[in-house]
């Protein structure tokens, strides 16, 4: 086979190359050392020379073996491979822009084990029916309480996304509260590129105009949705105007309510395992309510979407996405992938034979060879 375009996959990996010169100055450094302990128990080298010379000869063989063993699997490992093979996919795709719910409210425990927790969880979950999909769907992240603040743009890099996902506490967002319309508007405007600030259709046409021209009329798919995943406790962020950004922008809205509607305690977890209800300046317990009635309001004023009450009942994001977002049309993307042909097996295969090699070969000569090197040393040996 001839070999063209030969490259590593994962060149950092070579850096494992640095463990040969590492094993061999372990050896150069432990034989003078072994000497030296043999030399508090009486023992003379001068009447040794024979055996020495051959323990030397065998722990420098077993160090160049173990050394040749490690280096051909560090090659390995770093992936050799060529013969690139590219081929163009036409798919389709939509932007889902993750608007998550982060407050302190998020913290009942009205699901378990929490309302975030029980979030990202499920999340992770839709994060792999998006990949299961094979459309190329690229997911972005924001976490918002009292500001909104963008953890991963948009990608379809789905093993990064759900690292990020991973970090995100009560603690992602900087300032307390839960300001729904501030996590779209942010949505809109650094995930999606829309302008959720630019006046509506209605506040564009002037007084006493009542022909509307079909170019205005005509508005440009986006392929673009939000998914709000929040207990729906608003605190004055106006979300309903932000959902009609939304919609000018074309731009669906699906969102997912949390939490009880009769109000749950909002647990706090101390370090030391104590666990406190949290409480308002007055003293009293907090508790959080479930708001539907902001959420499906946002829906409907949204070009398309869906309101998913899940109170305190168990939930599955991934098919809620499967049956709602999946079935929407997406964007024509051509993606170009390139395959390799992976030329690993001949590295790995030697790096275990000199490895075999390595253990095969004893440190000690053979009984007969002791006997003769014992004789030949005056029969003095450690």
């Amino acid at each position: 086979m001839i070999l063209r375009e030969f490259q590593w996959g994962w060149v950092d990996m070579l850096l494992l190359l640095w463990a040969v010169p590492a094993l061999l100055s372990l050896f150069a450094w432990s034989l003078p050392a072994r000497l030296r302990k043999l030399s508090l128990f009486g023992y003379d080298p001068a009447r040794s020379t024979q055996w020495l010379k051959s323990l030397r000869t065998r722990r420098w063989l077993r160090a160049m073996l173990l050394s040749i063993s490690v280096a051909f699997l560090a090659l390995a490992t770093a992936q050799p491979r060529g013969n690139p093979d590219k081929t163009r996919i036409r798919t389709t795709a939509r932007d889902i822009a993750i608007v998550l719910d982060v407050s302190k409210s998020m913290l009942a425990e009205d699901i378990q084990p929490n309302r975030l927790e029980r979030s990202k969880l499920e999340l992770e979950d839709l994060c792999d029916a998006v990949k299961a999909k094979g459309s190329g769907d690229r997911l972005g992240l924001i976490a918002f309480a009292g500001n909104a603040i963008v953890k991963c743009p948009l990608t379809s890099n789905y093993s990064y996304f759900k690292r990020v996902l991973r970090t995100i506490d009560s603690r992602s967002a900087s300032q307390g509260g839960t300001r729904i319309g501030d996590g779209v508007r942010k949505a809109l405007s650094e995930l999606l590129g829309a302008r959720p600030d630019a006046p509506t259709e209605e506040e564009r046409v002037k007084p006493g105009e009542t022909v509307i021209t079909e170019e205005r009329k005509a508005k440009r798919e986006s392929f673009a949705d939000i998914l709000i995943v929040t207990d729906g406790e608003d605190m004055d962020s106006f979300p309903l105007k932000a959902a009609q950004a939304a919609r000018e922008a074309d731009i669906g809205i699906y969102a997912v309510g949390l939490g009880s509607e009769q109000g749950s305690p909002i647990l706090i977890h101390g370090a030391n395992g104590q666990v406190l209800q949290l409480k308002s300046r007055d003293g009293k317990v907090v508790y959080s309510k479930l708001d539907s009635k902001t959420l499906q309001d946002m829906v409907n004023a949204a070009p398309r979407g869906s309101y998913y009450a899940v109170g305190t009942l168990n939930f599955d994001l991934a098919d809620y996405f499967n049956k709602t977002i999946a079935l929407e049309a997406g964007r024509e993307v051509e993606e170009e992938q390139v395959t390799y042909t992976e030329i690993f097996q001949p590295f790995l295969l030697a790096g275990l034979a000199f490895f075999l090699l390595y253990l095969a070969v004893s440190e000690r000569p053979r009984r007969g060879q002791l006997a003769q090197l014992e004789a030949a040393a005056g029969g003095s040996s450690p």
